[in-house]
């Protein structure tokens, strides 16, 4: 899907949990490989594109629970292949935001977005159906409560 400059967030499914209560500057955007977290990434884009934002792409990761684990299941590098898949993503559309920041936090992941996103900044995390505002996932639920930013679901389109 491509972003045009004069298509705006709104456009595109999204569930708004909290509003911004002052001009937002910044949207923080969590990805995690699943068809939910690239839905939030289409939204991110174009909304950091019509509110002239810093894009900052977040993919947080935790230390393996398996000792010796195999090198290619290092979390680090799984979580630095998605937020560089994401990257290309958004670079290979026409239109993307100009400023754009990528972070591979270590924690667990609603932690490490709401740290990356702080008050001040638009949270936007993809969803798995329709259904998230009844049931978001684990790290959707932890964000809602504890969060006091605000926070956007996109839900993941269904499989045509």
């Amino acid at each position: 899907m491509h972003i045009t400059p004069g298509q705006v967030a709104a456009e595109l499914p999204a569930l708004v949990m909290r509003h911004a209560v002052s001009p937002v500057a910044r949207i923080v955007v969590g990805v995690n490989g699943s068809a939910g977290s690239a839905a939030a990434l289409r939204w991110a884009v174009a909304e950091a594109c019509r509110r002239q934002a810093l894009l900052r792409i977040v993919s947080a990761w935790e230390e393996s629970e398996q000792p010796g684990a195999a090198h290619s299941d290092d979390p680090a590098q799984i979580a630095a292949a998605r937020v560089q898949k994401a990257l290309a993503r958004v670079l290979l559309q026409q239109h993307y935001p100009r400023r754009i920041a990528c972070v591979t936090p270590m924690g667990i992941p609603g932690e490490a977005l709401l740290n990356e996103a702080s008050d001040v900044s638009l949270l936007v995390l993809g969803a798995a159906g329709v259904s998230v505002a009844r049931a978001p996932g684990r790290t959707g639920r932890y964000c809602l409560r504890r969060g006091t930013g605000p926070l956007v679901f996109v839900p993941a389109r269904p499989a045509p």
